[in-house]
């Protein structure tokens, strides 16, 4: 039986499966303005109930396979097991992210989290495989939105988006796969673009940020990918 896809080995984003894309992360915004009633809001819970009794898509766009965590990933599609067999995975140095490198700053309110587990450069013996910046993102609001880049050797990725979510765009001049958030705000609820490559893919994700803002950060990716071409 092939590998399913986990949220491990995918080097998925952790700020995109977190609390804030399920019916605890409206409680915990509900906790956060329990005192003053502000704007924007969470997707209403009949929203989510919605999104989540939905199937999850699962199939592949532009040669990139997406599916629910849990998924099995198709043959054609290298996975960490075949990549990495038994060797561990290791953190290495900046400087040795070679190809997956990626010259790009983001503007306010984007921080790069240094010290986060979603930073940093990541392989397996001798194989670097993925590099990955978190941003934290706190928006007007209060809301404490996050964004996450990687860039790895796999063509998968755990989505777990219903079908209607997910489309595909062009994004700075370059094909890429769309997985819109629940609400324009992005409040309570994750996203992602992605574009592939010739060996692997970019992935923006975001947890908590408007649309716009996650697409406008898609563009300046996609000029640092073509900038390195």
């Amino acid at each position: 039986m092939r590998p399913a896809i986990s949220k491990l080995l995918t080097v998925g984003v952790v700020a995109m499966v977190a609390v804030f894309g399920s019916i605890g992360g409206r409680l915990a915004w509900n906790a956060v303005t329990a005192e003053e009633e502000q704007v924007p809001q969470p997707p209403p819970l009949d929203v989510l109930n919605g999104e989540a009794a939905k199937a999850k898509f699962e199939g592949e766009i532009l040669g990139v396979f997406l599916g629910p965590y849990g998924a099995e990933v198709p043959d054609k599609f290298t996975t960490y097991g075949e990549l990495c067999g038994d060797e561990q995975t290791v953190e290495v140095d900046d400087a040795k992210a070679g190809d997956l490198d990626l010259a790009i700053s983001l503007p306010e309110p984007f921080k790069l989290d240094t010290e986060s587990m979603n930073t940093g450069v990541i392989a397996c013996g001798d194989t670097v495989y993925a590099a990955r910046w978190e941003y934290s993102a706190p928006q007007p609001s209060g809301y404490p939105g996050s964004m996450v880049i990687v860039r790895s050797l796999f063509k998968y990725t755990g989505v777990d988006a219903s079908t209607g979510r997910i489309h595909t765009g062009q994004i700075g001049g370059l094909p890429a796969i769309i997985v819109d958030p629940l609400s324009e705000d992005g409040i309570g609820s994750a996203a992602s673009v992605i574009i592939p490559g010739e060996s692997g893919i970019t992935q923006i994700g975001s947890s908590g940020v408007p649309a716009k803002d996650l697409l406008e950060v898609a563009e300046l990716v996609a000029a640092a990918i073509k900038d390195r071409s």
